[in-house]
This record gives C-alpha cells, structure tokens and sequence, in this order.
C-alpha cells in the first residue's frame, strides 16, 4: 500500500502543476453535483411547480453554478493567471513601444475617416505643407504642393508626404469645404508710410472686376450649403480690411468668394495691382487707371 502511495506521488510530482488540475476537475464535480442535488430537492419538495418554473430553476441554477465554477477556478489558478497576466502586459507594453508609429498612423486614418476631414482632390494645409490631395493610404497621405510661397496658389510640380500621425497633433485647413466654391483669404504687409487710402480702392477694382461673374451663383450655392449642412456661410462680397501691426508695416487683409480653380488667378491679380500701386506711391508716381 505504501509503495502504492509513493508512485502515485511520483506520478503526480511529474505531472507539471498537478494539484491545481486536480483540485479544478475537484472543484468542477462538485459544482456539477451539488447542482444536481439542489434541483432535485427543490422539484421533490415543490412538485407543483409548473413548466416554467421548473425551468427558471434550471436556468438559475446553471447560471449560478457557471460563476461559482469560474470564481472557484480563478482563486485556484490565481498564481498562474498573475504571471500570464504580467507576461502579457510586457508584451503588449513591448509591441506598442515597438510599433508606435504604426499604430499613431493608424489611429490618424481612422480619425480622418470618422471625421471625413479631407478626402482624395480636396485642398489642405497641414503645419507647413499645403497641397491638393492626391492619395490617400492606411499610413500616409500624398499631395501636389503648392507654393513654395503661400501667396502663390500655383502647384510648384512637386509631391509632398507626410505621416497620418500628424492628424492626431496637427490642426488641418480644408480650403474646399463649400464644394466647388471657395472663400479665400490672404495677407499683405504694407510699408507703414504709404497711405491705404490710396491701395484699398485699387484692390477693390480688381476683386470686383474678377468676381462680380460669380457672385450671383456663389451667392445660390453658399445659401444651398447653409440650408442643407447648416453651416454659418461667409458673405460673398470681397473685403479687405486694415489691421495695425508694428511700427514699420501694417496688414491688408483680403477675402473674397471665386471658384476653386480661379483663387490663384485672382490672388495674383490683386497682388499684381498691389506691387504697381505701392511702387507709384513710393516713388512719388502720378497715379493712373488700375488695369482692368
């Protein structure tokens, strides 16, 4: 009986993590069993019971048997589940540290998509880089550039590339939000000497010259968005306003409405007419007609 005893021993000290699977298919017995008896007991002291008791009763006591078996298994487990835990979060600690940049792009496209922030052929700017989009990838998105100057709307024929992480970090600028219209916007820095009495109607010459074509229809759209996305849309009337900056220039800032592929053109245009004005008034110029 004795060396009976040993080798059972023996047998058990080989098997790896043999009082825990033992004390689990103990434990799973038990609970099995001592559902068993409590149904029975109940349906033998309450025969009357119905169909539908009967069966709550089963369904209760399976349910109360499942939570006692897996809170049983986790407090005989614990030690091993501790450690699987712990090797675990290293792990997970590890492959995140691992593919962060990965999962940052991810993260970006995903936002970018929830949001419909931009999407392939839209204008965007982006920290530095501004550009028309022209792909769009799980990792990256790629764009036209435009500049290098921001006063020119030009594209320079060249590609510019930058991470979808940056989506989580950086503010985005979408230029075509109106569709096929846009309200665009610019800033000119004027000598602090020369009078803006003498540049802003100039300015408005030409904007009214370059915009009046499309303001009637600009007008139909802005109202059409505004109805249909309730989005608080800009007047269509080209405005520049003056805005104090230091000692030595202040700010012509210029807004007006013109379809997105004429922007460039009629940006252009009011810093043509800026560049002439300013080098009259600075040369002590008589002033002549604007060009139309």
């Amino acid at each position: 009986m004795n060396d009976l005893d040993r080798n059972i021993g023996s047998l058990l000290d080989s098997i790896p993590l043999a009082p825990q699977w033992v004390n689990s298919l103990l434990l799973l017995a038990a609970v099995v069993c001592g559902r068993l008896v409590w149904l029975r007991l109940r349906f033998r002291q309450h025969p009357e019971f119905s169909i539908e008791e009967k069966r709550r009763l089963v369904v209760v006591s399976r349910n109360m048997a499942f939570l006692a078996a897996v809170f049983g298994l986790f407090l005989i487990w614990a030690a091993q589940i501790q450690s699987f835990a712990l090797s675990m979060v290293a792990l997970a600690a590890a492959t995140v540290l691992a593919t962060k940049e990965l999962i940052m792009c991810l993260s970006g496209s995903l936002l970018r998509a929830v949001n419909k922030q931009y999407s392939v052929g839209d204008y965007i700017e982006i920290g530095h880089l501004r550009g028309r989009v022209v792909d769009i990838n799980l990792f990256s998105t790629l764009m036209m550039q435009i500049g290098p100057n921001p006063h020119i709307g030009n594209m320079s024929g060249k590609t510019v590339s930058f991470p979808n992480s940056l989506l989580l970090s950086q503010t985005i600028q979408r230029d075509n939000i109106l569709g096929r219209y846009v309200v665009h916007s610019f800033d000119i820095p004027v000598p602090i000497r020369l009078d803006s009495d003498a540049i802003v109607p100039r300015l408005y010459t030409v904007l009214d010259a370059y915009c009046a074509p499309y303001a009637a229809e600009i007008g139909r759209h802005l109202e059409e968005v505004q109805a249909q996305k309730l989005f608080i849309t800009p007047a269509v009337q080209p405005r520049i306003g003056r805005v104090p900056h230091d000692d030595k220039v202040y700010i012509l800032a210029v807004r007006f409405a013109s379809p997105v592929g004429k922007r460039a053109e009629i940006q252009q245009a009011v810093l043509d007419e800026f560049i002439r004005v300013q080098y009259r008034l600075l040369n002590g110029i008589g002033d002549k007609p604007a060009d139309s």
